[in-house]
């Protein structure tokens, strides 16, 4: 018979109403990241300086070029570069467009710079998908050849890239000119995603193979809609050189109605000089910086991610 001393004695097993709460998880702010913040240190104050100074002297700039289209051509002649416009002066920017022939000019780059930024994404997914998911001899002397073209300077290729467009019949030609940018941003674009679709698993092929896909549906299903970030990357930045591209419109298109924005922009500069129309060329100005700020400034986030991906490969 057992004793009540045994019974007092003997220890209870703890129930689950024994068992402490666990903690409360912290509260997370909207918009707030919860990973630890770097430590700061005394050398970073010189990087957070330099960067507020490039930036100080950027917005500057834009400022005082917006302060000048604003102006009267004699203003700008007689008071001082840094003086504060009398008015709002928003015909400068009318006179721009319709006389000064900078919506023609607009039109034209638009053109010039989303159909060779189509074309030479387009080409660069095309090479870029068997370098990087497609084993075969000699894949990484291809990619090298890719490569050897961010290592050329352009301005060595321009003679017999001229004699090869006049051959062509292409000189003086929109057509001419988007080939040449299309290829110009080639090398640059395989580079990137091949990196990003190094990134991508390959067990998402081998479950497409397996329900009877073949490599043309597995790359159009598949992969294609993942590699959003990585063509957006490429394609902004493409853009972003095309429309402030120079010195092969300046080699290859002659025709005023073919001129795109940096090359009318110059054709107008030199008008200014000897015409002093100065107000209707810092307005051409504004017209042309203002749309390649404005986009940046939404799409950088997914400009950083294109590009990063690929350095995530462990």
């Amino acid at each position: 018979m057992t004793s009540s001393t045994d019974l007092t004695e003997r220890p209870v097993p703890a129930g689950p109403a024994d068992t402490p709460p666990p903690p409360a998880p912290a509260p997370q702010w909207k918009g707030v990241s919860s990973r630890p913040r770097a430590p700061f240190r005394p050398h970073h104050l010189f990087f957070y300086l330099l960067l507020g100074g490039v930036a100080l002297s950027s917005i500057s700039a834009y400022a005082w070029v917006f302060n000048v289209s604003m102006k009267t051509n004699s203003e700008f002649i007689s008071t001082p570069p840094w003086q504060i416009a009398s008015g709002w002066r928003w015909e400068n920017y009318a006179n721009a467009w319709d006389r000064a022939n900078i919506g023609l000019f607009f039109g034209n780059s638009v053109v010039i710079s989303v159909a060779s930024t189509v074309v030479g994404v387009v080409l660069a997914v095309f090479a870029a998908y068997p370098l990087a998911r497609i084993t075969f001899r000699f894949s990484g002397l291809i990619l090298s050849v890719f490569l050897l073209g961010l290592m050329i300077p352009w301005m060595v290729t321009f003679a017999p890239l001229y004699l090869i467009m006049q051959d062509l019949g292409l000189l003086d030609s929109q057509f001419g000119l988007i080939l040449v940018y299309a290829t110009y941003n080639l090398p640059f674009n395989v580079f990137v995603l091949v990196g990003f679709m190094k990134t991508l698993p390959y067990e998402l092929e081998e479950a497409a193979a397996m329900d009877g896909a073949g490599p043309a549906r597995t790359f159009v299903s598949v992969i294609l809609p993942l590699m959003g970030p990585g063509l957006a990357s490429v394609a902004i930045i493409s853009f972003l050189q095309n429309w402030n591209e120079f010195f092969y419109a300046l080699l290859l298109i002659h025709s005023p109605e073919k001129m795109p924005l940096p090359l009318g922009l110059f054709q107008l500069g030199q008008a200014a000089d000897y015409g002093t129309n100065w107000a209707t060329l810092f307005a051409g100005m504004m017209i042309t910086v203002t749309p390649v700020l404005f986009g940046f400034a939404v799409l950088q986030k997914q400009i950083t991610k294109g590009l990063t991906a690929g350095a995530l490969k462990g």
